[in-house]
């Protein structure tokens, strides 16, 4: 995993940490996983990935098996309002047929600030923040094509948890401040607390 990446990743839990009203049982980062098959690897991963305490996990079905429209626990999820509380929903081989029905609830949760990434799908809604066939040579691409349930499979599936949480959420994270600004890497981070951290100078 890059360094830069997990680095990321630290800055977003401070961020939750210093959220003003937050209670720490809530500093999580909800990620949902909806596909046509559960992923054991990343079920795995969940668990066994250096932050595992501040990452919530959830696998939705994507089809129904009937009808190969949408689930009937993805449609509950939108309309329940589960979709819009995600940090993250991680979308695999899903078509026309799923994004039709939920294209308003994925619409609400991505406007609500839900970053939104599809691979190997097709139709995939313009809103969606990532949109990949699986061939691209990209992280994402490269980790998902490789995770496994050992070995260095479960270090790609472990990776590419922690990838798109940061690259997911990273940005967003901070763009509800309108105090100081100072840059670290990419990124811009607006909390003064953060700021301490933080500083231009700082190694």
């Amino acid at each position: 995993m890059h360094k830069k990446t997990y680095f990321l990743f630290l800055i977003a839990l401070l961020f939750l940490v210093f959220s003003p009203g937050v209670l720490a049982e809530e500093n999580k980062i909800n990620v949902t996983y909806i596909a046509f098959s559960p992923s054991d690897a990343l079920e795995l991963a969940s668990q066994k990935n250096l932050y595992n305490e501040f990452i919530e996990y959830t696998y939705i079905p994507a089809y129904n098996f009937t009808t190969y429209c949408a689930s009937d626990e993805l449609l509950a999820a939108g309309k329940s309002g589960f979709l819009e509380t995600q940090d993250v929903i991680f979308c695999q081989m899903l078509d026309k047929s799923v994004y039709a029905s939920m294209d308003e609830n994925f619409k609400a949760a991505s406007d609500n600030g839900t970053s939104l990434m599809a691979i190997q799908s097709s139709d995939t809604p313009s809103y969606f923040a990532y949109d990949s066939n699986g061939s691209v040579d990209d992280p994402i691409c490269n980790y998902y094509n490789n995770i496994s349930t050992e070995g260095g499979g479960l270090e790609n599936a472990e990776d590419l948890l922690i990838y798109l949480v940061t690259e997911g959420r990273v940005r967003g994270l901070f763009t509800s401040f309108n105090k100081s600004v100072v840059k670290v890497e990419d990124y811009q981070i607006y909390d003064e607390k953060l700021l301490t951290l933080f500083q231009p100078d700082n190694p």
